[in-house]
């Protein structure tokens, strides 16, 4: 199974960090890429559980995944487009132990079904996508620490 990993140390605690991540809504005025929403428009972002639904567009490509896990240091879900590549992706927010007060962001995605051979190593839809977690990396720690100062 293939695994795509990112991380970034982060200026801002965990929470920040978390709560930066969590307003969707606001993801076009700090990034361009990925964008998210819930589909229960009275729900926000924190108060989902797992077995939700959100909307995910990546660079166009969007789906439907469910909630796995929505919690302080984490949150993960799991999405397939036709039942031929699957995934699970998580985002963990940990304590840095580089940075005093900071975060450590984890991004990565376990994926799985017929074509997930094309984000093994070697291929570039790996090396594409691993560009496309740093630059939401990235982008995610300038917000957050822009919002932390």
């Amino acid at each position: 199974m293939p695994i795509v990993s990112t991380s970034i140390e982060i200026a801002a605690s965990p929470a920040i960090v978390r709560s930066v991540f969590l307003d969707f809504k606001r993801y076009k005025e700090w990034h361009q890429g990925f964008f998210f929403s819930t589909l229960d428009a009275s729900k926000q972002p924190t108060d989902l559980q797992p077995g939700d639904k959100i909307k995910v567009d990546m660079g166009g490509t969007g789906f439907r995944p469910v909630i796995v896990e929505n919690s302080p240091s984490a949150f993960q879900w799991h999405g397939s487009l036709y039942g031929i590549f699957d995934g699970t992706h998580q985002f963990y927010f940990q304590p840095s132990e580089k940075t005093s007060g900071g975060t450590t962001l984890v991004q990565k995605e376990d994926f799985s079904g017929l074509l997930s051979f094309l984000v093994g190593p070697g291929w570039s839809f790996a090396k594409k996508t691993e560009g496309n977690f740093a630059r939401l990396n990235k982008d995610l720690k300038a917000e957050s620490e822009k919002v932390a100062k």
